[in-house]
């Protein structure tokens, strides 16, 4: 069911590390569906560009996020008929159950005083940036062992 997330209820998220409540295990995935300039200018922390053009948001969320974790859309003001509420319509229809768009938008949240961060990975490149740094590729040291005696 796509509903609204308040600017409270989603600094709570963040505060919490984006965990999600609901779901033991689960992650918050926010997005914020503005052009580049704008989130370069500043965005939600812990948000993740993902521009709204070329149906970006719809190749992308369902490679990023499992259909039953928190996904919140954000762009500028929340309106009815506004980006946000369009991608999370689409997401419906490929299976995502828990999809929230921020109530007012960005522009909520900035009038609201909270936090904001600047800079970061924008544009087309930036839903598959978190696959290019080394930390994401590499995996643990894996302790090997081998069978004791003959063949």
């Amino acid at each position: 069911m796509i509903r609204p997330i308040t600017v409270e209820e989603l600094a709570s998220l963040i505060d919490d590390g984006l965990v999600d409540p609901e779901v033991p295990g689960g992650r918050v995935h926010v997005f914020d569906l503005r052009d580049g300039e704008a989130f370069l200018a500043g965005h939600v922390p812990g948000a993740r560009h993902l521009p709204a053009e070329d149906n970006y948001p719809l190749r992308w969320v369902p490679q990023k996020c499992h259909t039953q974790e928190l996904v919140v859309l954000i762009d500028e003001d929340g309106a009815p008929g506004s980006t946000a509420r369009h991608v999370a319509h689409e997401l419906v229809h490929r299976w995502f159950r828990r999809l929230r768009y921020l109530e007012g938008g960005f522009r909520a949240w900035r009038e609201a005083g909270r936090p904001i961060e600047t800079g970061g990975p924008a544009g087309a490149a930036a839903a598959s940036w978190e696959g290019t740094r080394p930390e994401v590729q590499s995996s643990a040291e894996v302790p090997w062992s081998t069978p004791q005696g003959g063949h």
